[in-house]
């Protein structure tokens, strides 16, 4: 018996097509025969849209009548060809925005020309739940994303700003997960404005890795901002300075807190860092649910001397004794590397993990 694809269940096709993007899903089933072009129009099936910058395919650009009404009330995800590189998504966004009714995910790489717009626009994206954007931010940009009313998931990797960013804004947020990784943000501007406007936050990812923090742009160091729903937090950072006042308004800020998720790297090793991580950060973390805490910290061999070492040597026995203490509760480790002319020293302390 000769059976048929078209014999499959309709089902069927609306999700194997949604694993295919826009133009590769038209250009191969479109004007195929009548039953396949019952599906391209049914409401039922929904397109994901990847443009790019060079114009090789005519399909891809942005303001072609090729974007009938019928598909754009109909792309549910939008993002460029290639991650991290530009593309023609700003230019169709200012076309077609208005009939994007059911657009739920948004990624884009913006230069500053088109921030503006981008930002008019995000304010008439009424399914809009899932925005990453890639840019060197402004307060124009920032005030956008927290203006943004249906934005639950926001990922945001900026470059250092060119222009000052006040600590401000009318707008409060309704994301309820933030990842963002700064190269460089004086004086924590950008991530005290945009914590300070999201009561509605669950999930912080913090990517400082590639820049040093000062004691002034931590954001456990004051009381700026109460997140009252904020549960996970993942801290990536490195720093060239240490206090025992870090995090003391952790618990201050972050009430709910449950995990907390630390990764540290310091340019050096002294018994004042050790001491702080001791006697000072550990029993403010002692008191989260579940923890994961990595530290990383160097020096010149040449630097260290005897008394500094023996030192050492007994912040590592306090800390390798917590395996015994808390009766496998908290797990630690303590790894030590020395090379040609440097020592590292790596920490782990994991609780519930």
């Amino acid at each position: 018996m000769k059976t048929c694809i078209e014999q499959l269940p309709i089902e069927l096709w609306i999700e194997i097509f949604s694993y295919l993007e826009a133009h590769i899903l038209l250009q191969a089933f479109t004007n195929l025969n009548h039953y396949f072009d019952q599906l391209i129009t049914s409401d039922y099936l929904l397109f994901n849209v990847r443009l790019g910058k060079i114009n090789k395919n005519p399909l891809e650009y942005s303001i072609l009548p090729y974007w009938s009404e019928n598909i754009l009330n109909r792309i549910i995800s939008v993002r460029p060809i290639i991650q991290h590189k530009i593309s023609h998504i700003p230019e169709f966004l200012r076309w077609h925005c208005t009939k994007l009714i059911q657009l739920k995910s948004l990624t884009m790489k913006l230069r500053g020309r088109e921030i503006s717009h981008v930002c008019h626009v995000l304010q008439q994206l009424n399914s809009l739940h899932y925005l990453s954007i890639e840019c060197v931010p402004n307060q124009i940009l920032l005030d956008g994303i927290l203006a943004a009313p249906t934005l639950h998931i926001c990922r945001l990797e900026f470059s250092r700003p060119i222009t000052p960013i006040i600590f401000y804004s009318n707008n409060i947020s309704n994301i309820e997960i933030l990842d963002i990784k700064l190269e460089d943000d004086s004086y924590g501007s950008i991530i005290n404005l945009l914590l300070s406007h999201m009561p509605k936050l669950k999930r912080l990812e913090y990517n400082n890795y590639d820049i040093y923090v000062k004691n002034r742009e931590w954001i456990f160091f004051k009381s700026l901002f109460i997140l009252p729903q904020l549960q996970t937090i993942n801290v990536q950072c490195s720093s060239n300075y240490s206090s025992p006042i870090i995090f003391q308004n952790l618990h201050k800020n972050l009430p709910a807190i449950r995990r907390f998720y630390l990764n540290m790297n310091f340019d050096f090793i002294n018994e004042d860092l050790l001491n702080n991580l001791i006697y000072h950060w550990w029993p403010i973390f002692l008191k989260i649910e579940r923890i994961n805490i990595f530290i990383k910290c160097q020096k010149n061999l040449i630097t260290i001397v005897d008394n500094m070492q023996l030192n050492i040597d007994q912040f590592q026995s306090v800390l390798l004794a917590m395996n015994e203490q808390y009766d496998g509760l908290v797990k630690t480790e303590w790894t030590e590397k020395s090379y040609t002319v440097s020592k590292f020293i790596e920490i782990s302390i994991c609780k519930y993990c």
